[in-house]
Parts: structure tokens; C-alpha cells; sequence
């Protein structure tokens, strides 16, 4: 029986964002490739396994260089000599050949100037490495297989794609305290998701909703930092906007649910979450045309140009004053959301693993 060991480093870290991805990609593998093969998670000795995912039931593994990176590119590869070695977080250690990379985005070769310090100039030194010495590199859209192939991160050949799994925001009971705390009553505000990253652009959601809309609706900024960071990175968001600050997943699913609209303003994503999290919850969404997302949300979102508060103000419009146009939407949502489970991204990848770690086909 072939050996698959996922690389469980994430576990070490806040589940959030890719880390989140990783455990609800791990969670598929080991429910669909556990009968024909071996898997384990390898983590880090002492790394935190989040309540919801007690079932990963990770080994613990020891290193002279701690839980971070040298744990990563020296433990890692040591502990899981003879297995094929998964990697869902960007990275994976040069020193094992025989090896699965899922590589999310080229964000840091697109826009290096969102990101901190050395992390940029890290990634890009070690990403294409990474990738001439993996197998197989997965992502999460062709735009980001696109994107990989331009930037010389990896081979077209080596490359396939599996669409992240969206539904796991249906396994969360909506929190509606949030709602109360802020005053909001369903449809009276418009919703998007907090970074002060440039290509997240909020800054042009902040333009659309300077003036106040007709209905009165206000802006919820979910997530992300407090007025004070926008305002210093320049931007001038709408009087009255309410930044909500962390949110849980139950009450982010409780926002998605009152929200009169959902609007999505980034300039590129490699698949773009919030988007489909927001179909889910029979939410109309307006996104830019741009990055992933008219591969992600095509029809069952209402794409406009990424940089103009204008066409983002008629499409936020159009939604709150046509009914029969919102609920159209609402309907277009649900059934693209339906598509993006985790069912199909889990038999996806399923199929590519099992593939690659067929007796003999390994390498180290």
C-alpha cells in the first residue's frame, strides 16, 4: 500500500485563509485515498489541531529548527522519506522530489508591495525552485494556472487545476448577535470583505459609497483592520461605515445573510472565496472583472470594472431597486455556489494524489 504524508506545517499557524484551504483539503484526501493508501498528516511537535478538525489526528514531529521553516524544508522531507509528500500551502521542501505542491496564486510576483517585509522577495526566490522540483503543482483556477505559467513559477505540463471546495461556510450556524451589536437590519447595508492590501482595492468600494445611497443602506466592512489603518494608507471611507473588526465564522455567515449586496473589488484573485461564501448564503454579489472571478462566479455574479466606483454604484443599485433582477441573481448564485462543494473538489483531487503515488511512480 502506497504512503501519502500531507505536510501538516499549517497546523502551527492560525487556521485562516490557505490554512483553512489546507485542512479542508487535507480532511478529503484522508476520506477518499485512506482505504488504498497510507496517509498520515506530519506536524510540527506541539502544533495546535483546531476543534473542527480533530479527525486529521496528526503525527507530531520533533526538529532541531523549531516549528517554522526549518522544520519544513530539513524535518519534513526526513520524517517522510518513501511516501509522497502533499504540500497544500505554497511552499514544500526542495529536499523531497517526490512531492505534490498546491500553489494558490502569483500574488507576490503580481503585487510584491502588499506584502511584508522579506515575504515577497522570499517567495518569489522560492516558488519556482519549488515547483521544477515537484511532480505535480496543483491550483485553484486556470486564471491562476495562467498566471503561474507567465510568471515561469512552473510548467504548463506540470500543472492541473481543482477549484476550492466553497460549502464548508454551510457548516456554520449564523450568529446573528453580530447584527444586533451594530444595529443592522436585513438588506439595509451593503457588505464587503476588510484589507488594506492594495489589490484588494476597497479603497474604490469606499468611492462608490461616498455619497450615500438612496435607501440609505450602509457599508459593513467585515473582517480586516479598523478605520484608523484605511485612513492611513490614504483611503477615505464613507461616514458611517461600520467596521466590524475579527468575525467568527457564524457571524460572518449571519452578514453574508442580511446583506442587501455583497461587493467584491479585487483587482486579482487566484480563486476568491467571499464571492461564492456569499452565493451560499442568497446573497447578490457585484465583483470586478478581474482575476479568477469571472472563471468563479461567471453569470451568478455581476462583474464590472475593477477600478470604477461608478459601475459598482449602478450594479449595487441595480440589485437594491430591481427585485426581479436580485432575486435572479440570487437564484444564478445558488446554483454556482452548488457546483464549488467540497464533494467535487475533494474527488478531483483525490484522483490526481492517487494517481501520482501508484507503487514504484515515487521518487525521493
Amino acid at each position: 500500500m502506497a504512503g501519502i504524508t500531507i505536510n501538516g506545517k499549517f497546523l502551527g499557524a492560525p487556521l485562516n485563509g490557505v490554512h483553512r484551504m489546507a485542512a479542508l483539503y487535507a480532511r478529503e484526501l484522508i476520506r477518499r485515498a485512506g482505504e488504498s493508501h497510507r496517509v498520515q498528516v506530519l506536524a510540527p511537535q506541539g502544533a495546535a489541531v483546531p476543534p473542527g478538525f480533530r479527525d486529521l489526528a496528526p503525527k507530531m514531529a520533533k526538529g532541531l529548527f523549531g516549528a517554522g521553516q526549518g522544520w519544513e524544508m530539513l524535518t519534513l522531507p526526513a520524517r517522510a522519506r518513501g511516501h509522497l509528500l502533499v504540500n497544500f500551502c505554497n511552499l514544500a521542501p526542495l529536499a523531497h522530489a517526490n512531492s505534490l505542491v498546491m500553489i494558490h496564486d502569483a500574488q507576490t510576483f503580481l503585487y510584491p508591495g502588499d506584502y511584508r517585509g522579506r515575504q515577497a522577495l522570499a517567495y518569489r526566490a522560492l516558488l519556482p525552485r519549488i515547483a521544477r522540483r515537484a511532480r505535480k503543482i496543483l491550483t485553484v483556477s486556470h486564471f491562476a494556472r495562467e498566471s503561474l505559467i507567465a510568471h515561469g513559477i512552473g510548467a504548463a505540463a506540470k500543472i492541473d487545476v481543482v477549484h476550492n471546495g466553497t460549502d464548508h461556510i454551510l457548516a456554520e450556524a449564523e450568529d446573528a448577535s453580530i447584527l444586533r451589536r451594530h444595529g443592522l437590519q436585513p438588506g439595509g447595508y451593503v457588505l464587503t470583505i476588510g484589507s488594506t492590501k492594495g489589490y484588494k482595492n476597497l479603497r474604490r468600494v469606499f468611492e462608490t459609497m461616498a455619497s450615500p445611497l438612496p435607501g440609505r443602506q450602509k457599508l459593513v466592512v467585515a473582517g480586516g483592520p479598523d478605520e484608523v489603518n484605511y485612513r492611513r494608507a490614504g483611503w477615505k471611507p464613507p461616514e458611517g461605515t461600520i467596521f466590524t473588526g475579527f468575525v467568527s465564522d457564524g457571524e460572518l455567515r449571519a452578514l453574508y445573510g442580511s446583506a442587501g449586496a455583497f461587493v467584491f473589488p479585487s483587482l486579482t484573485e487566484g480563486f476568491g472565496l467571499p464571492p461564492v461564501e456569499a452565493m451560499h448564503c442568497n446573497t447578490p454579489v457585484v465583483a470586478a472583472r478581474a482575476g479568477a472571478m469571472p472563471e468563479v462566479c461567471g453569470d451568478a455574479a455581476l462583474l464590472v470594472e475593477a477600478d470604477n466606483p461608478r459601475s459598482y454604484r449602478e450594479a449595487i443599485l441595480a440589485l437594491l431597486d430591481d427585485t426581479e433582477l436580485a432575486e435572479r441573481q440570487r437564484l444564478r448564485g445558488r446554483n454556482r455556489a452548488a457546483t464549488l462543494s467540497w464533494d467535487a473538489a475533494g474527488s478531483r483531487l483525490a484522483e490526481l494524489v492517487c494517481a501520482l503515488a501508484q507503487p514504484g511512480a515515487g521518487r525521493t
